[in-house]
């Protein structure tokens, strides 16, 4: 909800009733007044989504059903009884038919949380007749809460955490893995069923970039998670790695925990070592107010515009040993822009600290990664260990070294065993030899 700078693209949609924006979602006050000054609309329940891009097709002015996370072993959903005239769809279609068929015509939501729990990795919210129904697949992977303010005027069940910002009246609580939940505006909000949980897996993916850093993810506040998941890393690479570096910063704006918790461990290591925050004072242009979409476009407005990397402590910087954290690598574009920028005011080496381990699977960085050539997965059978992969990522990129986060080291900064993070299969066997 408050990713990317507050920038994204909202819509509510209230039965024939539509409102948009761009910028920061509306809060409670501002959602009863827009109901109150529609009294045609048949319903008072609605759906709304939030969007890194605006909509690209016209269909998504009037949804029926919303998705957080991926679907799984849906190759042939279109053999399913229950398709119908949906065999030819989307898999989101074909999923929303089955589901509506389980649970309203043939009036079994247990099928139904069993259907979706078998495809669906995250959590779906479906309207239908006046009532949503929203599912918290059991293995718990995406968060899912669910809030009432204390006039019972208003309920919400949303895909995000970090409502106490724009709604700090509610009272919210999470939706437990396997729930399904009912409202409408007769009962308000109703669990339908649980089904048994039998192993969690989260998205490490949300401690690291997808949740804001003011939420909270089974009672672990993400702020003090990422500066954990930095202190862990820095006292892994300051032990067992040849890292050579002077000063950690935070590039761009959601490592900065990561950042701070790495520096406070690594001066434990190098007292000398300096505590910095930031080199980059915004990458993009904020003249627009939307953040660019994609880097494409960011690429080309940085070329036709020269408005890209605006450094700070530039005085700090020049002939440093300089550690670069990021949280991720996908493409690469954004590290290889950064790595320009900072030799160009003469930094003495650039080393790339990656918080999260390398990105292979576009499913865990959003939906908005999943058709791009993510620069890790060419290496997939290639390298034997993180030394190796790392060793190939620093030439492709033009750095000094590059440090991967592990699948263990990673969990161990979260606090959560590695037996319930979920990672692509291959990443979890790539390790560092000294471990």
């Amino acid at each position: 909800m408050l990713q990317h700078r507050g920038k994204a693209y909202w819509k509510i949609i209230i039965d024939n009733l539509v409102s948009s924006g761009i910028g920061s979602f509306p809060g409670d006050g501002s959602i009863l007044k827009l109901v109150d000054n529609n009294s045609n609309l048949q319903h008072m329940v609605g759906l709304g989504y939030l969007s890194k891009r605006t909509p690209r097709f016209k269909s998504m002015n009037k949804v029926n059903v919303i998705l957080d996370g991926f679907f799984v072993d849906i190759e042939k959903l279109h053999l399913h009884p229950l398709i119908g005239n949906s065999s030819s769809a989307d898999s989101l279609y074909k999923i929303y038919c089955i589901f509506k068929m389980l649970l309203i015509d043939k009036e079994n939501p247990e099928k139904a949380c069993e259907f979706l729990d078998r495809h669906l990795r995250g959590n779906l919210t479906m309207m239908y007749d006046g009532k949503t129904y929203s599912y918290r697949d059991s293995t718990g992977f995406k968060p899912l809460v669910s809030g009432t303010d204390k006039n019972k005027s208003i309920s919400i069940i949303a895909s995000e955490n970090s409502l106490r910002i724009p709604f700090p009246k509610m009272n919210f609580q999470d939706v437990g893995p396997g729930q399904l939940i009912k409202m409408d505006t007769e009962i308000g909000q109703e669990k339908i069923l649980s089904l048994p949980t039998t192993r969690t897996m989260i998205d490490p993916f949300e401690f690291i970039r997808e949740s804001h850093v003011t939420a909270t993810i089974g009672g672990k506040g993400v702020y003090e998670v990422r500066k954990k998941i930095g202190k862990v890393q820095a006292d892994f690479l300051s032990r067992y790695t040849d890292i050579d570096i002077e000063a950690a910063y935070a590039e761009p704006d959601y490592p900065r925990p990561m950042t701070l918790g790495f520096s406070a461990e690594y001066r434990n290591h190098l007292p000398k070592f300096d505590l910095g925050e930031a080199i980059i004072n915004d990458r993009y242009d904020d003249s627009d107010r939307m953040i660019d979409f994609s880097e494409n476009i960011s690429k080309n407005k940085m070329i036709t515009s020269g408005k890209s990397l605006k450094y700070i402590l530039k005085h700090k910087i020049s002939q440093k040993k300089i550690g670069l954290i990021q949280g991720t690598i996908q493409t690469g574009i954004t590290t290889k822009e950064s790595i320009y920028y900072l030799r160009k005011v003469g930094v003495g080496s650039v080393s790339v600290i990656v918080s999260y381990v390398p990105t292979v699977d576009g499913r865990q960085v959003g939906l908005y990664t999943q058709n791009r050539e993510l620069i890790a997965h060419k290496y997939i059978g290639q390298v034997a260990s993180l030394e190796e992969l790392n060793t190939r990522i620093s030439k492709e990129l033009g750095a000094d070294k590059v440090f991967y986060n592990s699948p263990s080291i990673l969990s161990k900064g979260i606090g959560i065993s590695e037996y319930n993070l979920w990672f692509p299969e291959w990443v979890r066997f790539l390790e560092y030899n000294k471990r």
